[in-house]
């Protein structure tokens, strides 16, 4: 009876922990739109203090002090032009990149874009016009002392 018990105890405690599992992004398609408003209401979202610089640019800013001399902090800069919508991260602790996984894992991206893009931050060199899925993707990155800028520009194909 102990055995049948544990048993039972066992599956339902897998059966659990299958329930929680994460849901996989689909493959084929995004589930939102990639816009300047739907980005920025993302950024919003997740509760950044955002800047509106003008109608197609808005700023969100987060930062903590890790001691009395040392203030870490992630600018993240939303700027939308008739061409093309460029993201920029400017990250100046590691934990900061964060940001930029949680932003291409939304769902603006299928999952074979999100693989993509994470592959081009890997890849240790700029890209341009690299076709991603439905985008065509510039990418660049820049590491001034004390921080790392990385900067992508989404262009419809």
């Amino acid at each position: 009876m102990k055995t049948w018990a544990l048993i039972m105890l066992g599956a339902m405690a897998c059966s659990a922990i299958a329930a929680e599992a994460p849901k996989r992004k689909p493959d084929t398609a995004a589930n939102k739109p990639l816009t300047y408003a739907n980005v920025v209401s993302f950024f919003k979202e997740a509760r950044f203090r955002p800047i509106e610089v003008q109608k197609r640019c808005t700023v969100f800013f987060e930062g903590e002090f890790k001691n009395a001399n040392n203030y870490n902090y992630c600018l993240i800069i939303v700027e939308n032009s008739d061409a093309d919508m460029q993201v920029t991260f400017y990250l100046t602790d590691a934990h900061e990149m964060n940001w930029v996984t949680e932003f291409l894992d939304a769902p603006f991206f299928a999952q074979t874009e999100t693989q993509k893009l994470f592959g081009l931050i890997n890849s240790g060199h700029d890209v341009r016009a690299e076709k991603v899925g439905r985008f065509r993707v510039d990418f660049h990155r820049w590491e001034p002392r004390h921080a790392q800028i990385l900067v992508f520009s989404f262009t419809r194909r």
